[in-house]
């Protein structure tokens, strides 16, 4: 059972949850946390990107994602592209507690996907990496703080 927001609060608090930075006016919903996207990203370096035909996890060559930085004017997803953010905040919990991401609706209509939505283990700790994916015939421009997906939590028994 997801937690509500009286107890993500209490937990917060309590220093069982720990979520920096974290503004509650602003990221607190009535059973989850807004999760915002950092000025980090990560994507396939340009200079191979026109020879990429496959790509093969035995291959490390082809699997290496270089960083970059999301400017003042934002970064653009082109269509039928992928970029890995870094999570703004940085996120710790306990071994009880399991985290489920999951993308935010407004995002959804513009045709982004969060490719790895789903349980985050109990006790993680660290940047969450947020894989999004423009499904959309047209590019689409991301910001730094960006709201971009949810956090739900939840008890491990």
């Amino acid at each position: 059972m997801f937690l509500s927001d009286k107890k993500i609060e209490e937990l917060i608090q309590k220093g069982e949850i720990e979520i920096t930075p974290f503004d509650k006016e602003f990221q607190l919903q009535k059973n989850s946390v807004d999760i915002r996207i950092s000025n980090r990203y990560y994507r396939y370096p340009k200079d191979i990107e026109v020879e990429l035909e496959m790509l093969d996890p035995k291959n490390p060559y082809l699997n290496i994602l270089e960083r970059d930085y999301v400017s003042e004017k934002g970064v653009v997803l082109e269509e039928k592209k992928f970029l890995v953010f870094e999570s703004l905040e940085y996120i710790k919990v306990p071994e009880n507690i399991a985290i489920f991401l999951a993308p935010k609706f407004r995002l959804s209509r513009m045709g982004l996907e969060i490719v790895n939505t789903g349980m985050i283990e109990s006790g993680f700790e660290g940047s969450i990496e947020i894989c999004v994916y423009n499904t959309n015939d047209l590019p689409v421009r991301l910001f730094s703080n960006m709201s971009i997906c949810h956090l739900f939590f939840a008890k491990v028994e």
